[in-house]
């Protein structure tokens, strides 16, 4: 007998009474479902399976490393990523995972082969390539079955077997099996254009919650990285957005890190880097402060190479310690109208502070308005309680080198010196200590152990600046790259006013050159003859003439 032909009798068997015309079909869309449903279990990517059933020969095969038949072997295909509660799944044993791809490499049968390799690559997708539950080992073996599909896909292309209708799409996206799975789909992504990621997800049957959409936000990332500057900066508030799981797709924790980092190192290498404050916001809030979590700061952000990037944790730590100093004065100044001058000054030192820290008195604690919450969100860390004092009174202190420095928000106040190494345990404990509450008296912050105190006075030889300049810069052994903003501020000193001493401290403040012929009955000489307005200035006021091309004299 036949026995095909049978078959395919008894699969007829339903059509014997005869075709129903479609408008007398009940349920025309039933009838959709139920084609929709062949399509998945038979035609489409997808395989329907009981978790219970794929859970039990997981558990078997676990005890006795053999696979009592194809149906097990199927169900063990499928269950390959599953990660139990202690973090354990057969991916991640490396004796058994090489034992299921020899079983279904030995499968006899090509269809077969493909059933198993079918439920491989739903595997393939279902892992959590970037949960918090993947270990190191399961990772490398979902990288290995990676490079096992892309061999076995070869394989299965070149046999003769019919092959079922989703095997065209994955040789459309055969991209999604090699080491950038979805590269390719970054450049219409940042367009705007998902069709192609779509197809994929649609044809392969491929979860919502699969890495595949992870890694194809990075896709989009790095496309934006890849363009130049000014497009790269036109499209950064929209990847912003994006990255940090505010556009339409929700992003687990490390996947926001990734973005996050790809974003500040690429505006790092940009030619002119202005503070972004949406990108400053999105670094500090999801990869963190660079200045007091350093560490996880150089383990996600990476150049290249994969070492930490110095230049944007230098960039987003400077953003980050202008905009607290600039808070600092212009907010949290007794009188509330700001001290520009005393923010010009201080902004200048941004490079050589090292840690900083804002002790509040009891106004600022709890005054409200988004100002005040912004500036104690990014100050978070590096808050103090400032006790013996008025409530309208606050104290700025950064260390810079061996020393800590002391201003006040209080005009009025002098700015305390005091050496690293000969501050009191408790009050190094206390800036330390990192507690949201810590609390320093005011008394400690002008202790008589400062060795000095500096005055913001002007006078009539020079300006409070000019005299802070004078004592810090030799001290810290770095002169800022700008002379003090306020330096222009024309003193015109008497002629009378001109002294030695006041000489030697003027020429040595501002660097000048000279040459001192008195001795022989010849001039003293500024050289160069040009001078800045201010320091022109001061010569003129003195007697000095200029005589190009040497520079000043006085006789």
């Amino acid at each position: 007998m036949n026995a095909p032909l049978n078959m395919l009798r008894m699969g007829l068997g339903p059509f014997a009474s005869g075709l129903r015309a479609p408008e007398s079909i009940s349920d025309p869309s039933g009838m959709a479902r139920a084609r929709q449903q062949v399509h998945k279990e038979h035609g489409g990517a997808g395989i329907v399976a009981d978790s219970r059933s794929i859970m039990a020969s997981i558990a078997s095969f676990r005890r006795s490393g053999k696979v009592e038949g194809f149906r097990d072997l199927k169900y063990v295909c499928l269950g390959m990523g599953a990660i139990d509660p202690q973090g354990w799944c057969v991916i991640a044993d490396a004796e058994l995972r090489v034992r299921v791809l020899e079983h279904v490499e030995g499968q006899a049968e090509v269809r077969r082969r493909i059933r198993c390799f079918q439920a491989l690559l739903s595997s393939y997708w279902a892992f959590p390539l970037n949960g918090k539950q993947a270990s190191d080992d399961a990772k490398a073996g979902w990288r290995e079955l990676r490079s096992w599909l892309r061999v076995e896909l070869e394989r299965i292309v070149k046999s003769k077997e019919p092959k079922p209708p989703w095997f065209a799409a994955l040789t459309k996206h055969t991209a999604l099996l090699s080491d950038q799975p979805c590269d390719k789909f970054g450049a219409a992504l940042l367009r705007g254009d998902s069709t192609e990621l779509r197809d994929a997800m649609e044809s392969l049957a491929i979860p919502s919650d699969s890495w595949v959409l992870e890694e194809a936000v990075i896709a989009q990332m790095r496309a934006g990285c890849d363009l130049t500057d000014a497009p790269f900066k036109a499209t950064l508030p929209n990847l912003i957005n994006i990255g940090t799981g505010r556009g339409g797709v929700e992003l687990g924790e490390s996947l926001r890190l990734r973005c996050v980092s790809l974003l500040v190192s690429r505006y790092a290498k940009c030619r002119e880097r202005p503070e972004h404050m949406a990108l400053r916001d999105a670094a500090v809030s999801i990869v963190g402060n660079p200045w007091l979590r350093r560490v996880n700061w150089d383990a996600w952000v990476v150049d290249a190479r994969g070492k930490p990037d110095g230049q944007s944790r230098e960039m987003v730590n400077g953003w980050l310690k202008r905009r607290l100093i600039t808070d600092f004065f212009e907010l949290l100044s007794v009188d509330g109208t700001g001290d520009s001058r005393r923010v010009d000054y201080w902004l200048r030192f941004e490079p050589s502070i090292e840690d900083m820290w804002f002790a509040l008195g009891s106004d600022a604690q709890y005054r409200r308005g988004d100002q005040f919450n912004d500036f104690r969100n990014r100050a978070k860390g590096r808050l103090l309680d400032l006790d013996g004092t008025t409530a309208d009174n606050n104290a700025f202190v950064m260390r810079v080198g061996r020393y800590l420095l002391v201003e006040f928000g209080a005009k009025g106040n002098a700015m305390f010196v005091f050496e690293w190494d000969s501050l009191g345990q408790p009050l190094l404990d206390t800036l330390h200590s990192g507690r949201a509450r810590a609390s320093v008296s005011i008394h400690k912050l002008k202790d008589a152990n400062n060795i000095e105190r500096l005055i913001h006075r002007d006078s009539a030889v020079q300006i409070w600046e000019q005299k802070f300049d004078a004592y810090l810069v030799p001290r810290i052994g770095q002169r800022p790259a700008d002379a003090p903003r306020r330096v222009n501020v024309v003193r015109h000193a008497r002629p009378e006013a001109f002294s030695q001493d006041t000489w030697n401290l003027f020429a040595r403040i501002h660097g000048l050159s000279v040459e001192d012929n008195r001795s022989r009955q010849g001039a003293l000489w500024v050289l160069g003859v040009e001078q800045p307005s201010h320091v022109a200035a001061q010569l003129e006021a003195w007697g000095f003439r200029h005589r190009e091309p040497r520079g000043w004299f006085k006789e």
